[in-house]
């Protein structure tokens, strides 16, 4: 009995059942092929899923991978922009620290320097003094 708008069950577009090709019987004298179109039709098949599998794999692998890759560019661009920022803090030290007054603070607190009173000091003779 058939079913009205049935249709054969297929797979985009393959059928999974496969029939059976009745072949006419052999002429006399004519040499028998090797195989019936069944199974050449089912081998196909079977390519054809083992391929598509393949493809799949090779596709999910290769997103997994430029995922992971997005995932460490995002990772180093954090860790440049931090190291950066501590640049920026360190050359801010550096010229904080060679600031004549941080100098003479240091100086003071540290190696308990005095500033020399203005009499004391003497500059010596130009070389055109020195020639008179």
């Amino acid at each position: 009995m058939a079913i009205i708008g049935a249709r054969p069950a297929t797979l985009w577009g393959i059928p999974l059942r496969l029939r059976r090709r009745v072949s006419p019987p052999p002429r006399p004298g004519a040499r028998r092929r090797g195989g019936s179109m069944s199974r050449v039709d089912a081998s196909s098949l079977g390519a054809l899923i083992a391929a598509a599998v393949v493809l799949a794999l090779f596709y999910l692998t290769q997103s997994t991978q430029v995922a992971a890759m997005g995932y460490q560019i995002a990772q180093l661009e954090a860790e440049l922009a931090e190291r950066r920022a501590a640049q920026q803090q360190l050359i801010w030290e550096i010229g904080r620290a060679r600031s004549p007054a941080e100098i003479e603070a240091r100086a003071r607190s540290e190696l308990r320097l005095k500033p020399l009173k203005p009499d004391v000091i003497r500059f010596a003779p130009l070389s055109t003094e020195i020639d008179r």
